[in-house]
């Protein structure tokens, strides 16, 4: 008996919600391989045949776009075991279009969080360099430095401590979990 109470009443609930008149604002998702966007229409809109959103009655529609940078691309291109941790280098695919000090923050949380237990980890821009990361610096000629420094963006040691080096080499470093 309750069930068929329940039923009409959760009909009407639902059916008052759908029609509150709040045709203010919608939003659309949008998902891109490098990028998502965040569309957020004012006013009454509508779709014509073609899909392209039509202004309404009202007059007053607004479009506003955000573009929220995905994670940058990267390959482990070297990763030997520790005791504590694996060491791990990583080469950033393509920084042609620019890499921020806040894109080397996620990259390397998601490189904790995928590829961990992580003791130690060198994040640079050109598998080039390779070799002179894992060199002893000591035994590098200044040049052999010049062009590490020139791709070397970020280093993790001990698996929480992150400092950026490079032409990062001014932005603070960190604890990760602090």
């Amino acid at each position: 008996m309750r069930i068929r109470i329940l039923i009409p009443f959760l009909i009407a609930l639902l059916a008052a919600a759908a029609c509150s008149g709040d045709d203010e604002s919608t939003t659309t998702l949008t998902d891109e391989a490098s990028a998502t966007s965040t569309s957020i229409l004012s006013g009454d809109t509508s779709g014509d045949a073609d899909g392209v959103d039509t202004q309404g009655d009202e007059g007053d529609s607004t479009t506003t776009t955000l573009e929220v940078a995905a994670l940058p691309t990267y390959e482990i291109v070297h990763r030997s075991p520790g005791d504590n941790g694996d060491l791990l280098v990583i080469v950033l695919d393509d920084v042609s279009s620019g890499v921020t000090d806040h894109d080397l923050e996620q990259l390397i949380l998601d490189v904790v969080d995928t590829f961990g237990p992580v003791a130690e980890a060198h994040v640079i821009d050109d598998a080039s360099v390779l070799e002179l990361v894992l060199a002893d610096p000591a035994d590098l000629t200044d040049d052999q430095k010049a062009d590490l420094e020139a791709h070397y963006l970020l280093k993790l040691v001990d698996g929480t401590s992150v400092s950026f080096e490079g032409p990062f080499q001014d932005v603070p470093g960190y604890e990760i979990g602090s």
